[in-house]
């Protein structure tokens, strides 16, 4: 257990210092039987509980609106699995545009995008999934653009292997609004809308 000898040295001077002794003379090497409890431990790796996301789940999910907040809801059906899919992102957009089905209008799920709204998907990029939208603020009011933006953004983003999203129309990047009211044209994660998100249910989508 020599090896150990340096590091058990400097926990004992950085002990002696913070305890006010001097740091003049000659510092004793102590062995790791003497240096206090879990100094040498090693530190212990965050849980998966700890590392996630708000408003990111396992899965691929569909979010409509429940009152004010953003709901996530399970998909039923699942589609191909390959990383950064077109297919199964594309899925995903026309459930999102096809809004609640009639049981969870009865649950009291909406969606802020309007019917008129039309997404299409493009290349995935190095994680970033260009969406196309059409008809997104003809007749949504400015304050719930926010929600609407947030429903593709962090639906899509459930889709493997998308990490973040830029939307578009007509060719051009969209300057969307986030949550706290500032506007970017920049890519935009689930964690830009997290704030949006309330509590998940279990059912799936059917």
């Amino acid at each position: 257990m020599r090896a150990r000898g340096p590091l058990a040295a400097l926990v004992a001077a950085a002990v002696l210092t913070a305890c006010g002794a001097p740091s003049e003379g000659q510092v004793r090497e102590i062995g790791p039987t003497e240096v206090p409890y879990g100094l040498l431990e090693p530190a212990p790796e965050p849980s998966a509980d700890s590392s996630a996301t708000a408003g990111t789940s396992s899965g691929p999910r569909v979010y409509f609106l429940a009152g004010d907040r953003l709901l996530a809801v399970p998909l039923g059906s699942a589609g191909p699995q390959g990383t950064g899919d077109p297919a199964r992102l594309g899925d995903l957009l026309e459930r999102l545009s096809a809004g609640p089905g009639q049981q969870e209008r009865a649950d009291g799920l909406s969606s802020a995008l309007g019917p008129d709204v039309r997404l299409s998907t493009g290349p995935v990029v190095d994680g970033t999934a260009r969406v196309s939208v059409e008809g997104l603020a003809e007749n949504i009011a400015a304050d719930r653009l926010p929600l609407a933006v947030g429903q593709v953004v962090l639906t899509a983003t459930t889709a493997p292997g998308v990490q973040d999203v830029q939307l578009l129309r007509d060719g051009e990047v969209l300057e969307v609004p986030l949550p706290g009211g500032e506007r970017t044209a920049d890519p935009v994660s689930a964690g830009d809308y997290a704030a949006l998100v309330g509590p998940e249910p279990a059912t799936p989508v059917r």
